[in-house]
């Protein structure tokens, strides 16, 4: 089930004219705004009929908002564009396409009939497939979860080490 932070951003224009010698000059500014879309089961990554050039099934991502997500998206981007007003802004402007970070694409858990990888970032699939990035973590609250992602790829480095002086890989 893939899952994403969102960020959408309200930008406006103004022209700073002789306070810094160049009329010309047009510097933005901008209020971003950051949450955690809902986690739905139907937004996720699959392999297609379709095969790549060395014949394997090509990656298929669904993903799409649901009502409630398309409710928080216009809410914050209203209140940003009216705080931008009330500061000065000028040529205000929505950016509602902005990129995302996706997560939990190869999710972690106990069942490998719902995730990927087991709790050891290890794949149910592939003995020797180990997987440690975002897209073990299930969800998210805003964009990439580095501190998080750095202690999951340590962990399974001790992981992997600690299988290997066993001869367990």
């Amino acid at each position: 089930m893939a899952q994403t932070a969102g960020n959408f951003i309200i930008e406006c224009l103004h022209t700073w004219g002789s306070l810094h010698g160049d009329a010309g000059r047009q510097p933005s500014g901008g209020l971003g705004g950051r949450w955690r879309d809902a986690a739905h089961e139907k937004n996720r990554v699959t392999l297609a009929d379709e095969k790549d050039q060395y014949g394997l099934p090509v990656a298929r991502v669904t993903y799409s908002w649901c009502d409630n997500d398309r409710r928080l998206i216009d809410h914050s981007l209203d209140f940003m564009e009216r705080a931008l007003g009330a500061a000065g802004g000028k040529d205000i402007w929505r950016e509602t396409d902005d990129t995302c970070h996706l997560n939990g694409t190869a999710r972690m858990g106990d069942d490998p009939a719902t995730s990927v990888v087991n709790a050891d970032c290890r794949s149910w699939d592939i003995c020797n497939g180990w997987t440690c990035d975002g897209s073990v973590v299930p969800t998210v609250d805003d964009a990439n979860p580095s501190l998080t992602i750095q202690a999951i790829s340590l962990r399974t480095a001790d992981r992997i080490k600690t299988l290997a002086a066993h001869c367990e890989l």
